[in-house]
C-alpha cells in the first residue's frame, strides 16, 4: 500500500471539535493522549503546540461540517425549525 493511502486512510490525529469567539477549539490525539488547543484563527495548515502533530485546515474543517451534517440537531429544513418558533 502506497503511503498516501495509508495517509488517506487513516485515523485523523486531529479533529475540529467547536468553534468559539476567541477562535477554533482543535483536539489532537498524537503522542498517545487526547489534548485541545485554541487556534485564533486557521492558516494553512496547524500544528499541534504539544506533539506536533499536523493537520491541513481544510480537512479539519471539511470533517467538521461533514460531522456537523450529519448530527441529527442539523437534520431537516431549517426553516422547520423557524416555523416551530413562531409564535401564533
Amino acid at each position: 500500500m502506497s503511503e498516501l493511502r495509508k495517509l488517506a486512510t487513516a485515523k485523523a490525529p486531529m479533529y475540529l471539535d467547536d468553534r468559539s469567539p476567541e477562535g477554533h477549539i482543535i483536539v489532537c490525539t498524537g503522542g498517545g493522549s487526547e489534548h485541545s488547543f485554541l487556534r485564533h484563527r486557521l492558516g494553512l495548515s496547524v500544528e499541534c503546540p504539544i506533539c506536533g502533530q499536523i493537520a491541513l485546515s481544510v480537512d479539519l474543517i471539511a470533517d467538521f461540517y461533514r460531522r456537523s451534517l450529519a448530527d441529527p440537531a442539523w437534520a431537516g429544513d431549517p426553516r422547520d425549525r423557524h416555523e416551530s418558533k413562531r409564535r401564533p
